[in-house]
């Protein structure tokens, strides 16, 4: 199987020289006091290979572009490239290591994608032989494309993540731990999750579970925020005890005054209740009499136009006994002509009873607007007074007001420190909630991971175990046949404890162990990995310039001296190894050895120059 290996680091600018460190294709020591970059060579090589953004540190400033450069396993030496503030990443089918004056073979997106290649995650996976390979991400069987960031969680440990309490390639997001679980096991068994079938669920919360989790910590990170220069929920508690004893004092001098007060209220809103429902009476009222005086008109309009045709039919005489006005018959031969039926009397007659109806409903008119006209002064004199009580009763309101202000000055003060109190309380008190739901939802993982887990054979979990315990043993550290990997836990168990129970250097020594031990098990199987292994600081956690190694048996000195005898000897990939303390003997020749000093005038000053460019041009030279 072929092999990724890193060949440089360089940082270039425009008006900077390069900064630049090389790799051996076998070991790799940097080393020296802390500040000096090394971590920020780790955090360099993650960035190029897809992390969201570049440390900022103070030697960056001039520097716009970082390269990375690689050999293939096919033997081709490439080079990436990639802007200090982020985006894609450029690819150069060349060693560069100067700033790039031609356009890149090739742009890769900086972010995984399912539906694309041209990003440097589908890129580095297909040089391991890992593209397309597909892992559980829940109990419901569902998967995902692994992402080649799913990988150097376990191929470039960090300082922190070195020494975290978070188990060997977890993250400790409750979120994702079913899909890193899977990505352990797919190295360990070299099969992927692609084969399962997705069931549905009964329990359609749990599709929202990482959306939950990520509110919820937003939500968290915005209570902390708030409550960073705030007084511990005890003292606050204390504080709250004082004041409502002060407030109950103030309250009592002026509650005979707020007692008024509350009475006057009371009365004002009576009134105001009173005077909206006259208004509304009125209002009505007035629209009745708009559409009456309507009706009334039209009750005239009738009486005249009858009128009309009475005076019209007395005029020509239809209502008078004689020739037929209709038909022209006389007396004596009316009603025998069938075609002619007309009755001019009873004509007449009718127009007498229609004006004698409309008159009378004219006349209950006007009465009925005669008691409406009266009711609304009665209505509009009640307003009027409603109104004055009402004005009446604002003014003592006010006057209560002007002589409670004083008092209520400083028991608006107490109230507004109260309730500054009570929500920083309130806060506290949310921030236990959310964690609670935290840990809620993390339960509600336990059921997925417990998937996972299951898909972790005993056989490789056991060869797995064999391979870290192997490594400790080279390393002469105290009880190793007794370390192994518990399928379970999820974690390396030292001494009949989880790793996390440990001080933090032997958490770093057994991280280390479980890195390097998971790489040649792969390689000793054939298995993909990407064949690279970064670690920053598995031995000793911090030392500043000339002080001797730290005496706390943690670990000794024989364990640093196998360590490096162990990666030289043993170890088949290419190692990277950023530690603050020398290695206590030579390394071999095929090691490369690189010291940083901190000091501008000796050797090499660290990964970067220094800012204020003091520093002299030997203190770019690579030692070793």
């Amino acid at each position: 199987m072929g092999r990724l290996a890193l060949s440089h680091l360089t940082f270039t600018g425009t008006n900077a020289a390069p900064a630049s460190v090389d790799f051996s294709p076998h070991v790799t020591v940097i080393h020296g006091p802390s500040d000096t970059g090394k971590s920020f060579i780790v955090d360099a090589i993650d960035f190029v290979l897809g992390a969201k953004e570049l440390k900022e540190i103070p030697e960056r400033e001039g520097y716009s572009r970082v390269l990375l450069g690689l050999e293939l396993p096919t033997g081709e030496r490439i080079t990436l490239a990639r802007s200090v503030d982020g985006g894609s990443v450029s690819l150069y089918r060349s060693d560069i290591r100067v700033e790039p004056s031609t356009p890149a073979d090739e742009t890769l997106a900086a972010k995984h994608s399912a539906t694309s290649t041209k990003n440097i995650s589908r890129f580095l996976l297909d040089q391991v032989g890992l593209d397309e390979k597909q892992v559980r991400k829940n109990a419901r069987n569902e998967t995902h494309m692994l992402s080649f960031r799913d990988l150097t969680r376990l191929c470039l440990i960090g300082e922190r993540e070195m020494q975290a309490e978070e188990a060997p390639g977890l993250s400790g997001n409750p979120v994702n731990k079913t899909k890193e679980v899977s990505a352990l096991k797919l190295l360990l068994t070299g099969e992927d999750d692609s084969a399962l079938t997705a069931v549905p669920s009964a329990q359609e919360q749990k599709r929202l579970r990482g959306a939950r989790q990520e509110v919820v910590e937003r939500m968290l990170s915005q209570l902390e925020s708030q409550l960073q220069d705030v007084a511990e929920p005890t003292e606050l508690t204390t504080q709250l005890g004082k004041l409502n004893s002060t407030i109950d004092e103030h309250s009592t001098m002026i509650g005979s005054l707020t007692e008024q007060r509350g009475q006057l209220l009371v009365a004002h809103s009576k009134l105001q209740s009173a005077d909206n429902a006259q208004r509304s009476e009125y209002s009505d009222a007035a629209a009745l009499r708009q559409r009456f005086t309507l009706l009334q008109k039209q009750y005239e309009s009738d009486l005249a136009r009858l009128e009309m045709i009475a005076e019209a039919g007395n005029l020509l005489g239809y209502f008078r006994r004689g020739t037929c006005v209709f038909c022209g018959a006389e007396p004596a031969s009316q009603h025998l002509n069938l075609d002619c039926e007309g009755d001019a009397t009873s004509f007449g007659a009718a127009v007498e009873s229609e004006t004698r109806k409309t008159q009378g409903l004219l006349d209950d008119l006007r009465v009925t607007i005669e008691s409406l006209d009266a009711r609304t002064e009665v209505l509009r004199t009640s307003i009027k007074t409603t109104r004055r009580e009402a004005f009446s009763l604002q003014k003592r309101i006010e006057n209560l007001d002007a002589r409670m202000n004083p008092e209520e000055g400083n028991l608006r003060e107490l109230l507004a420190k109260r309730s500054e109190i009570e929500k920083h309380l309130g806060l506290y008190g949310q921030v236990k909630t959310f964690e609670d739901m935290i840990r809620r939802i993390a339960d509600e993982t336990e059921a997925e991971v417990a998937t996972a887990v299951a898909g972790l054979s005993l056989t490789a979990v056991r060869e797995f175990s064999a391979e870290i315990s192997k490594r400790l043993a080279e390393w002469d550290y105290p009880s190793a046949a007794s370390v192994r990997y518990d399928r379970n836990e999820l974690d390396i168990i030292a001494g009949d404890q989880r790793r996390s129970a440990h001080g933090k250097g032997v958490r770093a020594v057994l991280h280390a162990a479980f890195t390097l031990a998971l790489a040649q098990y792969c390689f000793d199987r054939e298995l993909p990995h990407p064949e690279f292994v970064v670690l920053d600081s598995p031995l000793v956690t911090y030392r500043p310039p000339d002080q001797s190694i730290d005496a706390d048996g943690e670990p000794p000195e024989g364990v640093i001296r196998a360590f490096y005898r162990d990666i030289q000897a043993n170890f088949d990939g290419q190692i990277i190894v950023m530690e603050n303390t020398d290695p206590l003997d030579p390394l071999g020749p095929d090691a490369r050895d690189i010291r940083f000093t901190k000091y501008i005038d000796v050797g090499r000053y660290g990964f970067l120059p220094v800012v204020d460019g003091a520093e002299t041009t030997d203190t770019l030279v690579i030692e070793g």
